[in-house]
C-alpha cells in the first residue's frame, strides 16, 4: 500500500512493478497539481525512469534537455559554467519538464506494468492501523491492507506522525523563492542551459521550460518581505526580475499572474522504518532547491527501498536494510544542498566584492566534473550499486 501519489509515490509503485510487485496507490486529489516547483530530473534519474519505462512519455510532454548551467553577476557578466556532457552515464544531461506534466508522464505509463499498480486518485486516508488504512474513495467508505506501508504523503505526513517517527527541523532559512514564469529570452546562454545570477541580493535561477518555450525564475527574498513583493504590479515585478537577471530584458516579459512562492527547509526524519511502514521523499527528508535533488533523492529512496521490499518477500533482508542504505546517503546529499545553499544564496555587499574571488573553481576541470558528478547522483549508489538485485 503506498499513500500519496507524487513523484515518490508514483516512483515507488513504478519501482515495485518492475521487480513483480504489486501495489496499490492511494492518492488523495483527483486531478494533476499545478506546482511550480520540482522541475529539474537528474541523470541518475533518468536513468531509473528509463528502466521504469517513463522516459518515452516525458519526452513526449516536452523534456526538454540542459546540457550546463552558467553562473553570471548582474555587474561582473559571465563567471563560468559547469556541465555534463563529459559525464560517464547513459545520460548525459538533465531533463526539465514541468511538475503536472512529470506526474502525468509517471502516470500514463503505469499500464505498462501489466496491472501490477492499482491507482486510486481521490482516495483520502483518515486512520491508519499497522498496515491497514481507512479512508473514503468517491464518496464511499474503504479498508486497505498491504504487506508492507509506503508513506509518500509529504512533508506533514499523516503515517510518518501516526508511527511516531520524529521529524527533526536541521535548518530553517532566512529566505524564500517566488516561482514566476515567462517566454524565454532569445540568448544562447540559454540554448539547453540554466543561469544563475548570484550576487548581494541573493541568489536568481533561470530554468528553461515547455521544450524551452518558457522559463522559469526562481528569485531568492527574504521571508519578512513577502507581503511587499506580493503588492508589486505585474510590471514593477517586472522590473524587479530584470535587475536581478539583466538577461530578461531581451524577453517578451512580464509575468502576467501572481507567483508562487515557496518557503525553504532541511529537515530530515530520524528513521525511515518502524515495524513494516516505509518512508519515502519528503515524507522522510526535506531540502533546498538550491541544486535540485529533492524529487531525485524520492525516486533513489523508491529504487533502494522497491529492492528491498522484493528481497524481503523472498525471505533474505529486512526492511531496516532500507533505513541502513538510505538515510546515511541522504544525509550527504542534504548536507552538501545545505552548503551549497549558504553560498549561492548568501547576501550583502560581501558577496559582491568577491563575486569573481568566490567563483574560480568554475575554472578547475576537475571540480566542475566534482560538481555534476554530485548534482547527476553519479555518487550515489542505486540499488544495482548496491547489489541488491542480485
Amino acid at each position: 500500500m503506498i499513500v500519496g501519489g507524487g513523484v515518490a509515490g508514483a516512483s515507488t509503485a513504478h519501482a515495485l512493478a518492475t521487480l513483480g510487485v504489486s501495489s496499490v496507490l492511494l492518492e488523495r486529489s483527483a486531478d494533476y497539481p499545478e506546482l511550480n516547483r520540482g522541475d529539474v530530473i537528474q541523470p541518475l534519474s533518468l536513468s531509473l525512469l528509463d528502466r521504469w519505462g517513463v522516459l518515452p512519455q516525458i519526452e513526449a510532454l516536452g523534456g526538454y534537455r540542459v546540457t550546463a548551467s552558467g553562473f553570471f553577476h548582474r555587474t561582473h557578466g559571465f563567471l563560468g559554467e559547469w556541465g555534463f556532457a563529459e559525464l560517464e552515464t547513459a545520460h548525459p544531461h538533465q531533463t526539465i519538464l514541468r511538475h503536472t506534466n512529470l506526474h502525468r508522464a509517471l502516470y500514463a505509463a503505469f499500464p505498462n506494468h501489466g496491472g501490477l499498480v492499482t491507482v486510486r486518485r481521490g482516495a483520502r486516508v483518515t486512520e491508519v492501523d499497522d498496515t491497514t488504512v481507512t479512508g473514503t474513495y468517491q464518496g464511499e467508505p474503504f479498508t486497505a491492507v498491504g504487506r508492507f506501508l509506503v508513506a509518500a504523503d509529504g512533508p506533514q505526513s499523516m503515517l510518518r506522525r501516526a508511527a511516531g517517527i520524529r521529524f527533526d527541523t536541521l535548518h530553517d532559512y532566512a529566505h524564500e523563492y517566488l516561482m514566476p514564469s515567462c517566454p524565454r529570452p532569445d540568448v544562447p546562454e540559454l540554448e539547453h542551459r540554466t543561469m544563475r545570477y548570484v550576487g548581494g541580493d541573493g541568489l536568481t535561477m533561470i530554468i528553461p521550460l515547455d521544450g524551452g518555450a518558457e522559463v522559469r525564475v526562481p528569485f531568492q527574498i527574504p521571508v519578512a518581505e513577502e507581503a511587499r513583493w506580493r503588492s508589486m504590479t505585474p510590471q514593477q515585478l517586472w522590473q524587479q526580475m530584470i535587475a536581478r537577471a539583466p538577461v530578461l530584458a531581451k524577453a517578451p516579459g512580464p509575468v502576467t499572474e501572481n507567483p508562487h512562492s515557496y518557503r525553504i527547509h532541511l529537515r530530515h526524519a530520524d528513521r525511515y522504518v518502524r515495524d513494516r511502514l516505509c518512508l519515502v521523499g519528503e515524507a522522510a527528508h526535506v531540502v533546498a532547491p538550491t541544486v535540485a535533488q529533492g524529487m531525485n533523492m524520492a525516486m533513489l529512496d523508491a529504487d533502494v527501498l522497491a529492492a528491498v521490499i522484493r528481497r524481503t518477500l523472498d525471505g533474505r533482508d529486512e526492511l531496516e536494510l532500507y533505513d541502513r542504505l538510505r538515510r546515511p546517503a541522504n544525509e550527504q546529499v542534504l548536507t552538501a544542498s545545505h552548503d551549497q545553499t549558504l553560498v549561492q544564496a548568501a547576501t550583502g555587499p560581501r558577496v559582491d566584492e568577491h563575486a569573481l574571488r568566490d567563483y574560480t573553481w568554475l575554472a578547475d576541470p576537475e571540480r566542475r566534473r566534482e560538481v555534476a558528478e554530485r548534482v547527476g547522483g553519479l555518487r550515489t549508489k542505486t540499488a544495482e550499486q548496491w547489489g541488491l538485485l542480485s
